[in-house]
């Protein structure tokens, strides 16, 4: 398997990384980080009130993170672009999630 399963194995919901934290994990900017939080790709724990230097994310943010930096380098991204790039691929992701349930279903 590859370590990838494992980061996401590891990273679960009740552990939370500050927003310098997940930019040194996923190798974007904390500055790209908050404009991703205006197009809605990344969400604070918590809500955005808190303002930025206050935020904390859900440590599977750092996935999310980490395929953004390497989108963006590999293609050359605008921000705005990669936040719709990475909306698509979250949607695909779920449909593919219940698909399979519902073929489990069909088939169970």
């Amino acid at each position: 398997m590859s370590s990838g399963f494992y980061d996401q194995a590891l990273l679960t919901e009740h552990l939370e990384v500050a927003l310098e934290e997940l930019a040194q994990a996923s190798g974007l900017s904390a500055h790209e980080i908050v404009e991703l939080v205006e197009y809605g790709v990344f969400e604070p724990v918590g809500g955005i009130s808190a303002g930025a230097s206050g935020w904390r994310f859900s440590a599977r943010a750092i996935v999310m993170g980490r395929r953004a930096s390497r989108l963006k380098a590999d293609f050359d991204l605008s921000l705005s672009a990669l936040s719709l790039v990475l909306t698509y691929l979250q949607r695909i992701e779920e449909m593919e999630a219940e698909l399979a349930r519902l073929r489990a279903q069909l088939l169970g």
